[in-house]
């Protein structure tokens, strides 16, 4: 966040704390639909079953 904050500062309006908020909204709003996280990883990603585990596997990819 301090990255972009510092590339494209002087063409912000507001800071936001839930920078992941305004992306899912702003540029991945069919996630935000009803049944839509659960396409996503039932058949794009491959998991059967969204438990704890797979969402903090996939938490931890998104990091590295």
């Amino acid at each position: 966040m301090e990255t972009f904050t510092r590339l494209f500062g002087s063409l912000l309006l507001f800071v936001s704390d839930s920078f992941d908020r305004v992306v899912i909204n702003g540029y991945l709003g069919g996630l935000s639909r009803r049944g839509q996280v659960s396409y996503l990883f039932q058949n794009v990603v491959g998991e059967p079953v969204i438990g704890r585990e797979v969402l903090s596997r996939r938490t931890n990819e998104y990091q590295a």
